[in-house]
C-alpha cells in the first residue's frame, strides 16, 4: 500500500484503488483515477491530490451515496 507525502495519515492507494480514511474511494484505471461517489471536501481533495501525484486523469462524480 503507497501512502502520500501530504496526507501520510488518511491517503493510500494501491494498483487498483484509492482509499481516504481507509474507505475506497476512487478506482484506478489505466490512464485514470473513476471517483466512485460525491464526498466531503475533505475526501475530494485527497482523491485529487492523489490523481496529481500519480500523474492520472480524475473522472469525478456527483453522485451521492
Amino acid at each position: 500500500m503507497r501512502t502520500f507525502e501530504k496526507y501520510k495519515q488518511n491517503l493510500k492507494a494501491d494498483n487498483n484503488a484509492i482509499y481516504s480514511y481507509d474507505t475506497k474511494v476512487a478506482v484506478i484505471e489505466p490512464n485514470r483515477i473513476v471517483q466512485i461517489a460525491y464526498h466531503s471536501a475533505t475526501t475530494q481533495a485527497h482523491i485529487r491530490y492523489a490523481a496529481r501525484m500519480l500523474d492520472l486523469r480524475l473522472i469525478e462524480t456527483k453522485i451521492k451515496l
